[in-house]
């Protein structure tokens, strides 16, 4: 059999696995990313506008202003904000939160379509659970140069940790900025004091400091091979029964 056919095979297994038409194909092989829809820019800042709404929310539960929504083509999946203060848990991050309640919800398949928006750039920690989940696109407000997951150690963007795809996912779009001055507004309002120390020692910044607010870096595709050897994986592997989303922060 020759390359040729059996490029045909695997594109047809791929395709029918995943449900894309023959125009989505292309779009995938050539950019690794399906068109942009032309709403997904006013989904996005309703999506920051709840994220913001959450961070409120910490504030007054306790917490540090953090607050994380998973979307679906525009509709929530699962959101959270921290706990790592009523748990008495470093691990619970509102993105970790809002990850398992999502995979929980839709499977970890589903999450591959989703969008995942924060107030405040994913930690390390977080961005590597994000990979792992499979997450094709990350939407946050405030940039993280010291502890941020793209900004400090680029593991969001991070292809090598692709080439594993048992474990990670393919790179997923990042788009900073999106409703920048309210959601460091909820953090001058948390703490006025805290605040001015948190900018004067560059913990939390603009994640661009050049030209507009908001920032698109693409998503990244991956080989044919891969492609083929996620799917064999994914087809050996149980199906995971979903469970009726937990909203509550």
């Amino acid at each position: 059999m020759g390359v040729g056919k059996c490029y045909d095979i695997g594109k047809d297994l791929f395709r029918r696995r995943w449900g894309l038409s023959g125009s989505d194909w292309q779009r995938v092989k050539s950019k690794g990313d399906v068109d942009m829809d032309p709403s997904r820019e006013a989904t996005d800042k309703a999506m920051m506008a709840r994220c913001v709404e959450l961070s409120r929310l910490a504030v007054r539960e306790g917490e540090y202003p953090f607050g994380t929504v998973i979307a679906l083509d525009g509709r929530v999946v699962a959101e959270a904000i921290n706990r790592t203060i009523r748990d008495g848990d470093v691990t619970r991050h509102a993105e970790v939160i809002a990850l398992s309640r999502g995979q929980r919800a839709i499977g970890r398949e589903e999450l591959r379509h989703c969008t995942l928006y924060t107030n405040v750039e994913p930690c390390a920690m977080c961005s590597y659970c994000i990979r792992e989940a499979w997450v094709g696109r990350v939407v946050y407000a405030i940039g993280s140069p010291v502890m941020g997951g793209l900004s400090k150690w680029n593991i969001l963007r991070d292809d090598g940790i692709a080439a594993i795809p048992q474990i990670f996912g393919a790179v997923p779009e990042v788009v900073s900025g999106v409703l920048l001055h309210q959601a460091q507004q909820v953090w001058r309002d948390w703490n006025p004091l805290a605040w001015q120390m948190i900018k004067l020692r560059g913990l939390l910044t603009e994640p661009c400091t050049d030209g507009p607010h908001i920032h698109v870096r693409p998503a990244q595709g991956r080989s044919l091979w891969h492609y083929l050897q996620m799917l064999l994986v994914r087809s050996a592997q149980p199906r995971i029964e979903t469970e009726t989303p937990d909203m509550s922060p």
